[in-house]
């Protein structure tokens, strides 16, 4: 798929218009009902889905968009009928599930050949349904769809009802060797559908393959419109690959010609193109809008200006922006090179140091737009939680309504695609466990019969922090005391473990206080997964509960991964570096403010309350002439409300940081090193090691 632009362009599109189609969907179910803004985009998104889903030849796609494009115009276009739209969300539900699984098939080269018998039944059922009822009168000017396999071709013989206007037939020869001749007749009955009053076609189902029908007699159109013979003749001639055509009015008017249009070249083909029902029966012009690039139709009479044509927004591929992220990271580093460099110690170049002043400006400059390139907002993760909440709240009988506030932040686009996964437990779990059983377990507790749940992100310094709240039963901490009791996950006595603590502990592998195992949850796995998914993005969790109230969840997670800005210490010999967002304070330790308790745990005094210290020499074995607190400096960092102190030699500076991973031979060989995240590369060519604050505070 790598190699091809077009199956590139497509599976994008279907990802955008299936996601924008679910949008819409759960709105319109929590509406109950939709209105006829919804019907018409949900009408335009499965029209775009079943053009190109038809062009790339991914059939089983293109018919079930049909049967659903047929449903949503049915109800567009007759206002009689009496949807069931609790049935008809189900439907479409289910089909978007479908077409998920088949583009995700297509990404990754697998034939698209999805069963979906199951959703064309209820698809069908559902059709006849509405048809059933008071259909409008035949003056009525509304327009019908004829669905796939009940189209009825018309004979070239079988007059056509003029309704007031000039019947015409048309027939088209394709050149030889063009290929899709039944895509292309398609995309011409598409064209002719906006200036026809009705129309139908031989072979009437262009999306069947009857190319080589086609190559032998042509491809048919019977046309009933009030527009002059001219005008469809520019359109026909317009189309691509046109060998030839006959057009013939009723009223004895014929044209026989080759096109007169200038081809575009073959290469616009490969774009997705406008398409529309093969044979359409209406009795009014009616235009259908899609999402997806129009057909050429009638001639261009001016040119566009081209400051109307320029866009303003283009797609790139995401390995683009990891490359051009990684050179950027290089970029940092040869920078930190040329200006660190040893061989300028102890020289004035006032000229140098003006020119590289202004070469780091330039540098931060295009890293912070190369960051902002990457970054993407949290609402598209978010909106997909709506789906969650809709399914779980069936499956659970619970009513729950969900918020989202702060949907505009914008996360790095790798750190955005790894917090699906976790938000979806979270959310289940507060569905599932959270929220009270019934509506009338809430109400006698004081609450709201439809339960709530808030999902929000906010911007906290380079940290972007993620809050799910629901106004359940909250955590029972007893009950998660007792389980981690009876599991062997007590170090100390019951009593020293604050209420955050004991919350930590759903956190664990395998840890589940439900007593039976459901399709939801029960297993002890949906937690421990949401830890490692956020800590996989350099995030963490923390639960925090009140009784009866409810539970908040907060994740904090770093705004990009690749370059972070830090402190640099000195131990002995050895450079360090802690990400500068861990650092709470650095100062010279008094020795009155050291503490040694019983067992020679060292601690310090700071600010009227005592934190342990950590000797980095001793956690690092590094040989150090600085063993003495008053010839040091302790650096206080700070990670989910635990804090340490870190006892260096020096502090040095402040300098940005390419975050490299620890070479896997050494981890292979000598596992994940305490207090290590990763490494870096220094001014002067060395390695540097970067603090992990996490395993340090813990």
């Amino acid at each position: 798929m790598a190699n091809d632009p077009m199956l590139e362009m497509y599976v994008f599109e279907s990802v955008q218009l299936t996601e924008r189609l679910e949008e819409i969907l759960i709105e319109g179910e929590n509406l109950g009902g939709f209105n006829q803004e919804h019907i018409n985009e949900i009408f335009r998104i499965m029209h775009t889905i079943k053009g190109s889903a038809a062009m790339m030849e991914y059939n089983q796609i293109a018919t079930l968009a049909h049967w659903l494009e047929d449903i949503f115009f049915h109800i567009r276009e007759h206002e009689s009928a009496k949807p069931n739209w609790g049935e008809i969300a189900d439907i479409c539900l289910q089909a978007v599930d479908f077409f998920k699984a088949e583009v995700g098939k297509i990404q990754q080269s697998l034939p698209s050949d999805g069963d979906m018998s199951a959703i064309l039944v209820r698809c069908k059922s559902e059709l006849e349904a509405l048809k059933s009822g008071k259909e409008p009168p035949e003056n009525s000017k509304k327009m019908v769809t004829v669905p796939l396999d009940t189209a009825v071709a018309v004979p070239s013989s079988v007059a056509v009802p003029s309704s007031g206007g000039a019947d015409y037939v048309a027939t088209v020869y394709f050149e030889n060797g063009c290929k899709m001749e039944n895509i292309r007749a398609y995309q011409i009955a598409n064209a002719l559908s906006d200036h026809a009053v009705s129309l139908s076609t031989v072979p009437a189902d262009l999306l069947e393959d009857c190319s080589d029908e086609i190559i032998s007699n042509g491809a048919k159109f019977i046309i009933a419109s009030t527009q002059d013979i001219s005008v469809l003749r520019e359109i026909i001639s317009s189309a691509l690959f046109v060998k030839s055509f006959e057009l013939e009015s009723s009223a004895g008017n014929k044209i026989t010609a080759a096109p007169v249009v200038e081809k575009v070249d073959a290469e616009v083909e490969a774009a997705p193109v406008k398409q529309v029902e093969k044979p359409v029966v209406e009795t009014k012009p009616v235009a259908v809008p899609t999402a997806a690039a129009p057909a050429k139709s009638a001639p261009v009479t001016a040119p566009i200006p081209a400051n109307e044509m320029k866009a303003s927004v283009i797609n790139v591929n995401v390995e683009k922006l990891d490359k051009l992220m990684d050179l950027m990271g290089e970029i940092v580093i040869s920078v930190a090179m040329v200006v660190g460099s040893p061989d300028l110690a102890g020289l004035k170049l006032d000229n140098f140091e003006k020119s590289s002043s202004q070469l780091l400006k330039n540098t931060n400059e295009l890293q912070n737009v190369i960051m902002s390139v990457r970054m993407i907002p949290i609402s598209s993760t978010f909106h997909k939680m709506n789906r969650i909440v809709r399914d779980t709240a069936k499956k659970l009988d619970k009513e729950c309504e969900l918020v989202i506030l702060g949907e505009e932040t914008e996360v790095d686009k790798n750190i955005i695609d790894n917090l699906s996964d976790p938000l979806m437990h979270i959310v289940r779990n507060s569905m599932d466990h959270g929220l009270e059983s019934t509506k009338e377990d809430r109400v006698n507790a004081g609450k709201s019969p439809i339960g709530k749940i808030i999902l929000e992100a906010r911007n906290s310094g380079s940290d972007v922090i993620i809050s799910i709240t629901d106004d359940g039963r909250g955590l029972n901490k007893d009950k998660i005391l007792a389980k981690a009791l009876a599991n062997g996950l007590l170090t100390r006595p019951e009593s020293d473990y604050t209420d955050k603590e004991i919350y930590q502990f759903i956190m664990l592998p395998g840890f589940s206080t439900n007593e039976t195992v459901t399709e939801l949850s029960g297993r002890g796995v949906g937690m421990d997964v949401v830890k490692k998914g956020i800590e996989k993005v350099g995030g963490t969790v923390q639960l925090d509960s009140i009784p009866g109230q409810g539970m908040v969840v907060t994740i904090r997670i770093p705004l990009t991964l690749a370059i972070v800005q830090s402190i640099e210490i000195t131990v002995g010999d050895n450079i360090y570096l802690i990400p500068t967002l861990n650092i709470r304070e650095s100062f010279k330790p008094e020795p009155e403010n050291i503490i040694v308790d019983p067992d020679g745990n060292e601690m310090i005094l700071f600010r009227e309350e005592c934190y342990p210290i950590i000797r980095l020499h001793q956690l690092f074995r590094v040989n150090t002439d600085v063993t003495n607190f008053e010839d040091g400096i302790v650096v206080m960092i700070e990670d989910e409300g635990h804090m340490v102190g870190l006892f260096a030699d020096h502090m040095v500076s402040e300098q940005q940081a390419v975050v490299k991973p620890i070479p896997s031979f050494i981890t292979e060989r000598i596992g994940q090193i305490r207090g290590i995240s990763g490494c870096t590369i220094m001014g002067n060519g060395n390695i540097c090691l970067i603090i992990d604050v996490k395993s340090l505070t813990v």
